[in-house]
């Protein structure tokens, strides 16, 4: 399996359901409590979403190179061992 192949079946099978279930989860609290620290969260997860969408659309186009496809594969293995999980 190539890079780009790779990164395409992360995101769609773990990154993006991840960031989704994060999402709705931050939007669920904010709802109970208008907290800013919980805003901030949530727009730095709408971000990243946003990112890999993206990633994910120009995959779909055939626009994404190999080479940026795996310098966003150390970039997830790089969160992956700061939080522990992608």
């Amino acid at each position: 399996m190539n890079k780009i192949e790779e990164l395409k079946k992360l995101l769609e099978k773990e990154v993006l359901p991840e960031l989704k279930a994060e999402i709705e989860a931050l939007e669920k609290l904010l709802s109970k409590k208008n907290d800013k620290e919980i805003k901030e969260e949530l727009n730095y997860f709408l971000e990243v979403k946003k990112f890999y969408d993206e990633a994910l659309k120009l995959i779909n186009e055939n626009k994404l190179t190999e080479n940026e496809a795996e310098n966003i594969l150390l970039d997830l293995e790089d969160m992956e061992d700061d939080e522990g999980e992608v």
